[in-house]
């Protein structure tokens, strides 16, 4: 044991060096590369996986990135499946066949979340073609920057030990092993912007002098990565919850600074999802016109900036609900509001129980009318809510605890360790050490979705506070057993 331990401290005081950081770094990126390579050959199994959403939805996706990857214009795609990849094939299938030309295909692009068609191109850059269409090189990319950005920060405050801990754990939990190389969608993206806040802003917690205007400058661009990605999925926008946490917990900062910097973050995510909203919306103008020209299927149907809240928190309260009908169904929710909406607001919506309506936008039929785009659907759909809540507290809260505690048993890498999570802090009060709470404090909005939604089909896999406490035991360990060995040398030193 004492060897063990002599071997660790050795290797601590190794990775604390700048040749320790850039043996890890590259290790990082050579191990993801190999998942990669492998994962291409032999998908890694779906144990731990997010079943409770469309997510990215590339069934319908793949159709906008034909146009998108040759001419730029979004969002554009063809009824014509006989495709020439190539750049003049694009062209010429404007020219050509632009009666053909859609801009909506079932219901992917007026869904909002725009940017969600970037995530094609790194594929399709490194292959030169959009034919074999994936996402998975683009969630490989970011999983990376987030796991080297997440040791780098560990390194910059000395605790490198804690931030290999944390990298080896997740690089290798079966959840992102999945999400990340072998699932065509977006569930590990928030984990990925995660660990990059994370990595970039922990000196915030720990170091005891900041640069004010570096400090600035970390602040502005970490917000406009969350604004960015919130993009991709609007689900990532809780993120900037545990950004804002890093400053506002921030021992070293005084109360002017917080404001300032809080101010800056909001301002910064704003103004990137403004920013990326605005550049498609340009988009959809120009492809309206291109279409319109070419006497193609132009779309002037309803469009939302990203996904409802009230809709999936409607359904979401069919994880425990046994009172009320809630189940996580769309339909379920569709069957209660349309008939509210017809008898109280006279719409006359055509529904015969499916995911969409049966009215459409259009005469040839190809854009139907979803219930989330109708006037009034949120308001209904979140009167029923709040109601039930407010007849029936009790039965709220029942729901609540049981997410609560679902999130707490049912999360990786390990069953029940999340309810670690209280003995471990009552001895990190006990002890005083506010840093490792303020950590813990801050991975704890990834599980939002979980508590706040639903909590079913893997939305607690999403939660990383479960990483944390892991690794803070065994540094808790580590630095018990630094200390004895100190005092032991001391002991023997006032003997001699």
């Amino acid at each position: 044991m004492n060897q063990l331990g002599n071997w660790i401290s050795q290797f601590n005081s190794f990775l604390k060096l700048a040749k320790g950081l850039r043996i890890i770094l590259i290790a990082i990126v050579l191990v993801n590369v190999l998942l990669y390579v492998k994962s291409n050959h032999k998908p890694f199994v779906s144990s731990q996986v997010r079943a409770d959403a469309a997510g990215f939805s590339p069934d319908k996706a793949y159709k906008f990135t034909y146009f998108y990857f040759y001419t730029g214009q979004f969002p554009l795609a063809t009824l014509n499946t006989d495709l020439v990849y190539s750049e003049e094939g694009a062209k010429q299938e404007i020219n050509t066949r632009g009666k053909d030309l859609i801009m909506e295909y079932l219901h992917w692009s007026r869904l909002g979340e725009s940017a969600r068609i970037w995530a094609y191109l790194p594929n399709a850059y490194l292959r030169g073609s959009p034919e074999q269409p994936s996402i998975k090189l683009f969630n490989s990319i970011l999983f990376v920057i987030g796991l080297t950005t997440l040791f780098f920060g560990f390194w910059k405050i000395k605790k490198p030990l804690l931030g290999l801990g944390l990298v080896l754990m997740i690089n290798f939990t079966p959840f992102f092993l999945y999400e990340i190389y072998s699932h065509e969608n977006v569930f590990g993206l928030m984990g990925s912007i995660f660990f990059m806040i994370l990595g970039l802003n922990v000196q915030v917690l720990f170091s005891k002098t900041l640069t004010y205007f570096k400090l600035g400058f970390i602040a502005v661009i970490s917000g406009a990565i969350v604004g960015l990605f919130s993009e991709f999925r609007n689900e990532i926008s809780v993120v900037i919850v545990s950004l804002l946490l890093i400053y506002i917990l921030s021992q070293q900062l005084k109360i002017i600074h917080k404001i300032v910097f809080v101010i800056v973050i909001i301002f910064s995510f704003n103004s990137s999802k403004g920013f990326i909203r605005d550049f498609f919306n340009l988009k959809f103008e120009k492809t309206s016109q291109l279409v319109s020209l070419n006497k193609g299927h132009v779309y002037n149907g309803a469009k939302i900036s990203g996904h409802n809240f009230w809709h999936p928190v409607f359904c979401g309260l069919g994880d425990f609900d046994t009172k009320y009908g809630y189940e996580w169904n769309d339909i379920k929710a569709y069957d209660y509001a349309i008939p509210v909406l017809n008898r109280k607001y006279k719409m006359k919506i055509s529904y015969s129980r499916r995911y969409h309506t049966d009215d459409y936008y259009d005469e040839a039929k190809l854009y139907y009318k979803k219930p989330e785009e109708l006037p009034y659907y949120e308001e209904v759909v979140k009167e029923k809510v709040l109601s039930d809540i407010k007849n029936d507290p009790v039965w709220y809260i029942e729901i609540i605890v049981k997410r609560i505690f679902r999130t707490l048993t049912k999360t990786i890498p390990v069953s029940y360790i999340g309810l670690l999570l209280f003995p471990l802090v009552y001895i990190l009060v006990r002890r005083k050490l506010w840093d490792w709470i303020k950590i813990l404090v801050v991975s704890l909005p990834l599980s939002a979705t979980s508590i706040i939604v639903h909590s079913g089909r893997g939305t607690t896999y999403n939660s990383v506070f479960v990483y944390f406490i892991i690794a803070i035991i065994i540094m808790l360990i580590y630095d018990e057993y630094v200390l004895k060995k100190s005092m032991s040398r001391a002991f023997i030193e006032t003997k001699k």
